[in-house]
């Protein structure tokens, strides 16, 4: 992986299962050693308890070279994250809860935040 781009995914965009790819605007690239970390802590996330609302407010675009290998998009009220794979990818879940109070949650949300700055 080289770079990850942070989405700040569009309010509103209600259809998540017809999304083919993150809709929104992007508010952040990370590369190098950064990369490495956010993978690390999204695969430290622990799981949660599933809840129903779906509002994402970010998300992030895995990419190697000009190809996108995956993109999750995280609702931290909800605890789902969706995943949208690619033919890179193929057989990555669809779905995953998180408990958004874990530590890897919490500085995920800082790293996020930290974008919109």
């Amino acid at each position: 992986m080289e770079q990850i781009d942070v989405v700040s995914v569009a309010p509103g965009e209600g259809d998540w299962d017809r999304w083919t790819a993150l809709p929104g605007e992007v508010i952040g690239t990370w590369t190098g050693e950064r990369v490495r970390e956010v993978l690390d802590l999204v695969a430290a996330l622990p799981e949660g308890e599933q809840m129903r609302c779906f509002v994402p407010r970010y998300g992030i675009r895995v990419r190697s070279e000009s190809a996108v290998i995956a993109e999750v998009a995280f609702c931290f009220r909800c605890r789902n994250a969706l995943v949208i794979p690619s033919e890179q990818a193929p057989g990555l879940p669809t779905w995953f809860t998180f408990d958004p109070e874990s530590s890897p949650a919490q500085e995920l949300l800082r790293l996020f935040r930290a974008c919109e700055v």
